[in-house]
């Protein structure tokens, strides 16, 4: 029988040529393909996105803390227990000269300090508002007594004393804390 060209180049079209992958799919292989697929998306959601989420949490909760802190004007060292209301300005000197006396308890020497800025006042429900000064400390002494000393520091309940900045040379070093208190109310 034969063919005219047209007819031939027809068939052609009508007559697939796959290619040998796709003649080997069967049902069974695309819903392995599919299952794999499945698999690989879960297993990158739990390694990626589930740490992030989780990292959105804690940040979340601590807003909500610092929040609390600034309608209240009170940090809690535990949800349940409430600490010392926050110190006043006028206790700053006070505060200060603690953590003086801290350095010098592990022998560290406290060369100078300077109260560099105080922060913006914001105002919270009460009309109390929540305020910090940074103080800069030029200390010369040994690293392990500066760190045990600023850890301590860290720790106090009292005048709510937070680590900027430390930086640590051979004879000593510097460390910038930032310390809070409350104004007016």
């Amino acid at each position: 029988m034969a063919y005219s060209p047209s007819e031939i180049n027809f068939q052609r079209l009508v007559k697939p040529t796959a290619s040998p992958f796709l003649q080997r799919l069967s049902v069974r292989r695309v819903k392995a393909i599919t299952g794999v697929f499945l698999f690989c998306t879960v297993l990158g959601f739990l390694l990626f996105w589930q740490p992030a989420y989780l990292h959105l949490r804690s940040l979340q909760k601590e807003r909500t803390y610092w929040q609390q802190v600034l309608r209240t004007g009170s940090v809690t060292t535990k949800p349940q227990i409430k600490a010392d209301i926050m110190p006043t300005m006028d206790q700053l000197p006070d505060i200060i000269e603690r953590c003086r006396g801290e350095f010098d308890k592990e022998r560290v020497d406290v060369v100078t300090l300077n109260v560099e800025r105080f922060g913006e006042r914001r105002e919270t429900g009460n009309g109390v508002g929540l305020d910090y000064s940074l103080v800069r400390f030029h200390l010369r002494g040994n690293w392990e007594g500066i760190v045990t000393s600023l850890k301590l520091l860290e720790e106090t309940p009292v005048g709510n004393i937070h680590l900027q900045e430390v930086v640590l040379d051979a004879e000593g070093g510097e460390a910038l804390l930032q310390i809070y208190f409350c104004t007016g109310g």
